[in-house]
């Protein structure tokens, strides 16, 4: 889906890792405000500080910049990549199992026998089809393939797929005592609240 910001990366490598942002300042001895301002992109990590990050996730400078979406493992190769080698990531399959909704809630049908291709370093157990358009601030677009992870549980402003009733749609999660707020990435739709015996209608597929 094109190239992301230094910032986007490195909180998709935290949350692969389900690290909250207190841990992971912990990891780097720094403030977990200075981790929130180089997720939104205020500020960047110094040079030296980016050279751990690549070091502690195992990935290459390309990648943590956004300017590749394929994972070169620093690892493979010790800190020099030759230029004219792309290594190629290790693969692993994922069953389809059918789409989510990215505006008003879909019903969710699997798709027997589907699966698609990803790099075994990320961790997803299976993988849905973008419907719609509510989420297109955060870069997923209709007809996209989301990757997700399951779990019963999510952190507030994580994207999570979440099944309501037989239908089901991806949004960011916001839960606040018995209210949970479904939130798009798209000004033109509204957020979807659901509270105490609604609650029971939903399940939350994994982020």
């Amino acid at each position: 889906m094109g190239s992301r910001s230094m910032g986007e990366v490195i909180k998709a490598l935290r949350l692969e890792r389900n690290m909250t942002q207190e841990q992971f300042a912990k990891v780097f001895n720094i403030s977990s405000s200075t981790v929130g301002m180089w997720e939104n992109s205020k500020r960047s990590p110094s040079n030296e500080m980016q050279d751990s990050i690549a070091d502690y996730f195992n990935v290459d400078m390309d990648f943590l910049h956004g300017r590749t979406l394929i994972r070169n493992r620093v690892r493979d190769f010790g800190d020099h990549i030759p230029s004219n080698i792309i290594p190629i990531p290790e693969m692993k399959k994922v069953p389809m199992l059918g789409a989510v909704a990215c505006g008003e809630p879909i019903y969710m049908d699997e798709v027997r026998g589907e699966y698609y291709p990803m790099d075994s370093s990320i961790h997803a157990d299976f993988c849905l089809r973008a419907q719609g358009d509510s989420m297109t601030g955060a870069r997923i677009y209709d007809g996209d393939i989301v990757f997700i992870q399951s779990s019963p549980v999510v952190e507030n402003g994580q994207i999570a797929a979440v099944a309501i009733d037989d239908e089901a749609t991806l949004k960011y999660f916001y839960q606040y005592g018995d209210t949970v707020v479904l939130r798009p990435a798209n000004a033109k739709y509204e957020e979807m609240t659901y509270s105490r015996e609604d609650l029971d209608h939903l399940r939350i597929l994994g982020r």
